[in-house]
């Protein structure tokens, strides 16, 4: 099949965050599964190989194939979760089936199973991809799960767009070379950024120490980190965020404005975009296993 005659039908997409330790498998899917690990950290076995699942991790696994999820437990991963039939509607499953896997290879039925995809334009899909932060491909990824459960008139349609616009964005960026691109100087302001933890992002200041004008700084550093300072920036505070909130008994306010958030309400909405859940429910995810 050529990419250009690709069709696809989306059959569930979620959040799923794993409990500290939490292992999920062997299961058997009938349907392809793209998984983006959005936290954490675990261990993903599929097939015969095993990878050691991190925050940025993108996996897809094929129709029939086992696997077998593992979550660290000071540090459990949540999964981004995409199921989808790619010649549609080859696998007979309606939206909100949860019989999408199996646990018991005994009772997997062939014919439930959707068809396999091989493509004559000389690539196959990557089973893991290390994706770089912010990488523009992966937004109509997530816009899936965030559509999943509208049930507005054309949203099949809408989820086939996202979708579709996801996974030709994705093969073509495996398809490039990798970025070798470094520059020391950028790798130096992002020292500053990982050791301060209520630093600014006044770029011009920057700019100014690194002897560079502001314009060629931003260049550089999205290059570099595929983002901006001041989203970089916010990402290193929250990820601090994290550890405070599972290694100490700091109050969240008291959290918030020792990384310099301008208001609780602001720290609350931008930890909850990120994490995916809110700091109260993240701590609470540790504090119920101690």
């Amino acid at each position: 099949m050529s990419i250009n005659e690709l069709h696809s039908r989306i059959l569930s997409a979620n959040f799923y965050p794993f409990k500290p330790g939490q292992a999920v498998g062997p299961r058997w899917p009938y349907v392809h599964i793209f998984i983006y690990i959005t936290e954490g950290s675990g261990h993903i076995k599929i097939g015969e190989e095993t990878w050691e699942a991190e925050k940025g991790d993108l996996y897809y696994i094929a129709p029939g194939a086992a696997h077998v999820f593992t979550a660290k437990q000071d540090d459990p991963m949540v999964h981004a979760s995409v199921y989808v039939d790619l010649i549609s509607p080859s696998t007979p499953k309606l939206k909100g089936d949860t019989q999408l896997n199996v646990h018991d290879i005994s009772k997997y039925d062939l014919s439930l199973c959707a068809s396999k995809v091989d493509f004559t334009d000389g690539f196959t899909i990557p089973v893991h991809t290390r994706v770089p932060r912010n990488a523009v491909w992966l937004e109509p990824f997530f816009s899936v799960i965030e559509t999943y459960f509208d049930l507005s008139l054309g949203n099949d349609l809408l989820l086939r767009s996202y979708f579709e616009s996801f996974l030709v964005r994705y093969l073509q960026y495996t398809l490039k070379p990798q970025n070798t691109f470094y520059d020391l100087r950028i790798a130096k302001m992002i020292e500053w950024l990982g050791e301060a933890e209520a630093s600014n992002a006044n770029v011009t200041e920057w700019a100014r120490r690194l002897g560079i004008s502001t314009a060629y700084l931003y260049e550089l550093f999205r290059k570099q980190t595929g983002t901006s300072p001041q989203i970089y920036l916010l990402q290193c505070k929250l990820d601090k965020a994290k550890a405070f909130l599972r290694e100490t008994n700091m109050p969240v306010t008291e959290i918030a404005f020792k990384l310099g958030f301008s208001s609780l309400h602001y720290f609350a909405r931008q930890f909850s975009k990120y994490v995916q859940e809110s700091a109260t429910q993240y701590r609470q995810r540790f504090r119920g296993f101690e």
